[in-house]
């Protein structure tokens, strides 16, 4: 960034002015009246102390006198610099010389002692007026530091709180508004490197950039030089651009708009280069995020792309083949089946083509989830009659497992869709048939917590390690030791989006021996209806 300041150093006349304009929009003064000023605060500094002398001249020797004229030369190098310091030990050795030393009124000197004091008094003078000089211009840096350092700093906490790029851009904008004491705009280029715009502003008129102004941006945003007002490129036009760009590339430009007699301060420069460079990395920072973002949801999508290609291919084709196979045989070969033969193969055509109409379902389902046009049909509901539908449409899926009911009596009713929670049940009891051991015991059981209706529904199958309790609920997700298992992976991530469409949660946890407890909680908002007293609660063994 620093050859993109030579263009405006070149000009240094088109950027003088003090470090205390920088809080406030102010007119630049000349440096020729200011300096006059000074000189003539000097002159009377030196007319007050040779007044006092006078007063003081019957009481104190001619050396302590002397040393009055000490405070005219440091106070002019503390406040006005070099220049009138200097001055300020001529006229006090004058001064000395004529007022307070033999004979008055005169340059002679009749001791000649006095030469050697005069010459001791001014080279202290001289060392005491360069001594000052220099702290005063080292505490000034160390000011511009303060502020530049100021500046960066209030700039990164605030885009740091920020996640997308307008917000970045204006908080940048408005940073460099209040470092210029005037109005600022960036602007960026459009897709594939088209005109340049204006992306945020301060300015008082939000009218866009006139085709000279335009041109000018460009010039800045190719070349990387600031340009325009107060420097030798394109100095004609009324706004400063500055470039905003990395070590590799232009990312943006500023443009910067002041009074007409105002002109930027070394020390603005200096701040406005480091908070471009900052507003750089920012910008990249937020392009990369975003790119980063988009990156991760191709790869999202190329991901469920072939986990529903692989899904299709086998669920949908599985059961097809099936049907067509077994369809093929009945007319080609209708003489030579006997009817036990028959019956086997309707009952096959049958079985596929309710598998291939639960994956459809489940299709579907997901897709009313997240087009988000799965409307709830909510209605006072007992987990009862919805465990009773589901146990007789599984009927055959759980025949080998032994099934284990506990829902005790009085539990209350809970305002919910029944469809979609028989669904939901239905799911998870399948899950649980297929992956546990023939022959052993799945429960169901319900109870009421915390002003919510929790059903648990508990398998023998292989544990679900912690780090994946979470990823069974994700489409498509399969674990390892399933993939020999046929199913979609869409099962449980129908489940969590039904369960939480109704303001519940559904989580996995290691059951108490072996195998896994899937828990879905339904809320209980609304005061339900009483129960009839003769109803009696599950708990037998099917």
């Amino acid at each position: 960034m620093s050859d993109s300041l030579s263009v405006f150093k070149e000009n240094p006349e088109a950027h003088v002015g003090s470090a205390d304009e920088q809080e406030k929009p102010a007119s630049a003064p000349s440096p020729s009246r200011s300096s006059v000023r000074h000189y003539v605060w000097t002159l009377a500094s030196v007319i007050a102390v040779t007044i006092v002398g006078q007063f003081l001249q019957p009481v104190f020797d001619p050396i302590n006198i002397a040393l009055l004229y000490l405070l005219p030369v440091l106070i002019s190098a503390v406040r006005w610099g070099r220049g009138p310091s200097l001055l300020a030990s001529f006229l006090g050795v004058l001064a000395f010389d004529l007022f307070f030393v033999s004979p008055v009124g005169s340059l002679t000197v009749s001791d000649a002692r006095y030469v050697l004091t005069f010459a001791i008094f001014l080279l202290v003078a001289l060392v005491t007026s360069t001594m000052a000089t220099r702290l005063l211009k080292q505490a000034e840096e160390a000011r511009g530091r303060e502020r530049r350092t100021a500046a960066l700093h209030s700039l990164s906490h605030k885009i740091a709180t920020e996640t997308n790029l307008e917000g970045v851009l204006q908080t940048v904008v408005d940073t460099v508004a209040h470092a210029i004491a005037g109005q600022a705009a960036i602007l960026l280029p459009g897709p594939f490197g088209s005109r340049l715009t204006t992306a945020a502003h301060t300015l008082h008129s939000s009218a866009g950039l006139s085709e000279k102004e335009e041109a000018v941006a460009r010039w800045v945003f190719e070349h990387r030089r600031p340009a325009g007002r107060g420097t030798s490129v394109l100095g004609g036009h009324d706004q400063f651009f500055f470039p905003v760009c990395t070590t590799e590339k232009s990312c943006a430009v500023f443009a910067l708009q002041f009074g007409p007699d105002q002109a930027l301060s070394s020390e603005q420069v200096d701040i406005l280069e480091a908070l471009a460079d900052l507003a750089a990395l920012a910008i990249t920072r937020v392009r990369l995020a975003q790119e980063a973002e988009r990156a991760k949801w191709l790869a999202e999508s190329e991901k469920l792309h072939s986990a529903l290609l692989n899904s299709i291919s086998h669920d949908l084709r599985t059961p097809l083949a099936s049907i067509t196979g077994a369809v093929t045989s009945l007319l080609s070969e209708e003489s030579v089946h006997n009817q036990e033969t028959r019956e086997t193969l309707l009952l096959t055509i049958k079985e596929e083509a309710a598998r291939l109409n639960h994956f459809v379902a489940n299709l579907l389902d997901m897709v009313r989830l997240e087009s988000g046009i799965l409307k709830l049909n909510k209605e006072w509901c007992d987990i009862q009659d919805i465990l009773g539908v589901v146990l007789r449409g599984l009927k055959g899926i759980l025949e080998g497992h032994p099934l284990r009911v506990n829902i005790p009596p009085g539990l209350p009713l809970v305002k919910a869709d029944f469809a979609l929670i028989e669904h939901v049940m239905a799911n998870l009891l399948e899950n649980a048939a297929k992956y546990s051991p023939p022959q052993s015991e799945i429960s169901v059981s319900a109870h009421y917590s915390d002003e919510a209706l929790l059903v648990t529904i508990t398998d023998l199958s292989s544990s679900i390690p912690k780090s994946e309790r979470e990823n069974v609920f994700k489409k498509f997700y399969r674990m390892r030791h399933s993939k020999d298992t046929s199913g979609t992976g869409l099962g449980l991530s129908i489940c969590r989006g039904i369960v939480e469409a109704h303001g519940g949660k559904i989580w996995v946890e290691p059951s108490f021996g072996y195998g896994n407890e899937f828990t879905f909680s339904l809320p209980l908002t609304e005061q339900p209806p009483e129960k009839l007293d003769t109803e009696e609660g599950l708990d037998h063994a099917v």
